[in-house]
């Protein structure tokens, strides 16, 4: 090759852009960045469409999988009912202030936490008949109860298979919350109400045998009655008798009472009310203390003949009334500072009652004992009667004793009974549940979200394909990669019946169509890319087989003798040679034979069907191509052949298969590269081009075969044919 020829192809090597990648052209990267610039809505449309069996098959499967879930999903029906919390009336019983035993009032967050307790699971599992069996534990998970905002209203909801189950579970958890809260409510007024009656029966029966053992006494004594002085003295021992009586009733009251709470909070932890004993403060004790001082000045005071409504009287029960006031407080602060686990406050509020009694029953005490005491006096004063006399005022003080208190604890019964049928629940039924609506499967809505899921899967699937493949379909996305194009081939039919020369020579069989057409653009581009110096010896090769090297060679060859010139179609691929069998011709002679002889003699070209093109076979196939190539005889042909035809155009074996490519091309004006598109990975486009700039030759550019839709380069060719080649009856159409 002269000097000037190897000379200009060294200034049309590839050279380096500075960071490792080979670059044509020097305006390269502002040819990328105008193309990628120019990438809009429709390109992404196309990546997107050629994507779309992806994209179908998972909005198929994404939605199918949804209307699975909803045939198989069971379906469950809800229904709800509505209860209020009002403030239930507070009864009293002895002057005290009751309903301790359950936090009275709207608590909303209480009651939340109530209806979804084991404890009420259980309540309502007897409540409900026997054909639904339903553990309390399914009856925990099917109900639940939220407040509604800024009310007093509880909004109970069961969710069950079958709307007539959801409708009896949630009243069943209504009746049983609000017969619960009504036994709570009562539990305080029904323990001392039950104590009271024990007590009639014992007083009543002490009664009768003190009336029968005076009757007796009269009947054997022959006495008809005491004298006044010494009724007088009876009459107010009796009195004091009865208000140590009653001082005892309310003791012993007490006691069961505060032993019923003892055991409320024993029922809510083990071991909790022995706990009682450590709550306590000098405070309090102090308290206690004054509350008892006052109470028996008060009994003293009453005892002495002071009227309840007296100044004294009055005055010393605003005392009570206030330290009464002040160790409630204190207790409530004492209980504060235990950290119970206590979610709906019920055991703070009997820790509270339990302290409360205590306090109450220390003052009782305290009240009886000052009564003992003065009943004691009188004793003494009716120990000096005669024997008689103080028998007979002692089966007297005894019968009028009985009768007050048997009288009193009546009256107290009867106040009892009143208040607890009185107590009424704190919860008041605001809605039954009279029917359940269908929640799951929510059909509309599920069908709308797994139309959106199945929309956002099946695009956001196509475009992680579309990034994860790195093969090369378009001759932009060659371009934003600095890959020069000079071509976009469509695909080609009929290219699948092998050994037939006219599915293969598209330029000739059918001239006018989009294909022919490519290949005269590649023919026009490559002229471009060496206007300075002649093409006379062109490689074409790939970078792997099935890229449709052969074709491209064989079309390029046709359309420059199309142009008037004398091109030669060399089959350089020694390896696997095809074009023979195009033509119908033999592999033998060819260019081996040619290398082989060294010397000029007979050429065994081939015609063809194209005017101006003439072929050269392989020839017979050497042990080692790449060494003979290597021959200096190769180079002389090249040389030679270059000086008879216009082109020379060598078909080669791949070029990251075997190293024929890269010699020829180091021994060739040009080189072109072909890329099948949507096949070629961009990763060995760049092997490819790195290997052939590793040689020295010049890489003209790459030919991208087998677009499915022309680009930039070929996306005229429609319009070409139908207005250019087109043909009117009789004769040609127009050019427009």
């Amino acid at each position: 090759m002269t000097d000037e020829a190897a000379g200009a192809r060294g200034r049309g090597t590839l050279r380096s852009d500075g960071g490792g990648r080979n670059t044509p052209a020097s305006g390269q990267n502002g040819r990328v960045l105008a193309v990628e610039e120019q990438l809009g809505a429709r390109d992404y449309f196309e990546r997107f469409w050629r994507r779309k069996w992806v994209a179908l098959a998972v909005f198929a499967v994404v939605f199918g999988l949804t209307v699975l879930s909803i045939a198989r999903t069971r379906p469950v029906f809800e229904a709800s009912a509505t209860v209020v919390l009002a403030n239930a009336d507070e009864g009293n019983i002895f002057g005290r202030t009751s309903g301790y035993l359950w936090p009275r009032g709207p608590n909303v967050a209480k009651s939340v936490q109530l209806l979804g307790s084991r404890k009420m699971a259980e309540r309502v599992a007897e409540l409900l008949p026997d054909t639904l069996d339903l553990s309390p534990g399914m009856l925990r998970g099917m109900v639940s109860a939220s407040p509604v905002r800024e009310t007093d209203i509880v909004r109970l909801t069961a969710a069950a298979g079958s709307p007539d189950v959801a409708v009896v579970v949630v009243n069943a958890y209504v009746e049983a919350y609000r017969d619960f809260d009504l036994e709570q409510s009562r539990a305080d007024v029904s323990t001392v109400r039950q104590f009271i009656d024990d007590q009639l029966a014992v007083v009543g029966a002490r009664l009768d045998s003190s009336e029968r053992g005076l009757a007796q006494f009269k009947s054997q004594n022959q006495f008809t009655d005491l004298d006044a002085e010494t009724r007088a003295l009876i009459q107010r021992q009796s009195t004091i008798a009865a208000a140590y009586q009653q001082a005892v009733t309310d003791f012993t009251a007490g006691e069961a009472e505060l032993a019923h709470v003892r055991s409320e909070i024993e029922q809510e932890g083990a071991g909790m009310a022995d706990r009682l004993e450590g709550i306590s403060s000098p405070m309090v004790a102090s308290l206690r203390a004054a509350l008892n001082q006052l109470e028996v000045e008060r009994t003293n005071l009453l005892m002495r003949g002071f009227d309840e409504t007296s100044e004294r009287i009055r005055g010393l029960e605003q005392q009570i009334d206030s330290t009464r006031a002040r160790l409630k407080e204190e207790s409530r602060a004492l209980i504060s500072q235990q950290g119970f686990v206590d979610p709906v406050g019920r055991l703070s509020g009997l820790f509270e009652a339990a302290l409360t009694l205590e306090t109450r029953q220390v003052a009782a005490g305290a009240r009886r004992d000052a009564l003992a005491q003065v009943l004691d006096r009188y004793e003494v004063s009716v120990s000096r009667l005669p024997e008689t006399e103080r028998a007979l005022a002692g089966l007297t003080r005894d019968v009028e004793t009985d009768r007050r208190v048997y009288a009193l604890l009546s009256e107290r019964w009867e106040e009892a009974r009143i208040q607890e049928v009185g107590k009424t629940s704190a919860v008041q039924v605001l809605d039954l549940a009279r029917g359940a609506g269908q929640t799951k499967p929510d059909v509309p809505s599920t069908i709308g979200l797994g139309l959106v899921l199945a929309l956002a899967l099946a695009v956001g699937s196509a475009w992680v394909v579309d990034r994860l493949d790195s093969s090369l379909r378009t001759p932009e996305e060659m371009e934003r990669r600095g890959y020069p194009v000079l071509a976009g081939i469509p695909q080609l039919p009929g290219l699948g019946r092998r050994g037939e020369l006219g599915s293969h020579l598209i330029t000739h069989s059918d001239a006018r169509s989009s294909g022919a057409e490519a290949f005269r653009m590649l023919r026009t581009n490559l002229g471009f890319t060496a206007v300075d110096r002649p093409l006379r010896t062109i490689v074409v090769t790939s970078a792997v087989p099935g890229e449709g090297k052969s074709t491209v060679a064989v079309n390029l060859a046709a359309v420059l003798a199309q142009s008037g010139a004398r091109v030669l179609l060399v089959d350089a691929d020694l390896r696997q040679p095809v074009l023979h069998g195009l033509f119908g011709r033999e592999r033998e002679p060819g260019l081996t034979d040619l290398i082989l002889a060294g010397e000029p003699g007979a050429r065994p070209f081939s015609p063809t069907p194209v005017d101006g093109l003439s072929f050269l076979a392989a020839g017979a196939v050497p042990p080692s191509p790449a060494d003979l190539l290597l021959a200096p005889t190769t180079r002389r042909l090249l040389e030679t052949l270059a000086g008879e035809f216009d082109h020379v155009v060598l078909d080669t074996p791949p070029a990251l298969i075997a190293a024929d490519a890269p010699i020829l091309v180091s021994q060739a004006d040009a080189a072109i590269v072909v890329v099948r598109a949507g096949r070629t990975p961009a990763r060995t486009v760049e092997d490819v081009r790195r290997t052939l700039a590793n040689s020295g030759g010049f890489l003209a550019g790459f030919v991208l075969n087998g677009v499915r839709r022309p680009g930039r380069y070929g996306r005229s060719y429609y319009y070409y044919h139908k207005y250019h080649y087109q043909e009117r009856p009789g004769k040609c159409r127009a050019r427009a």
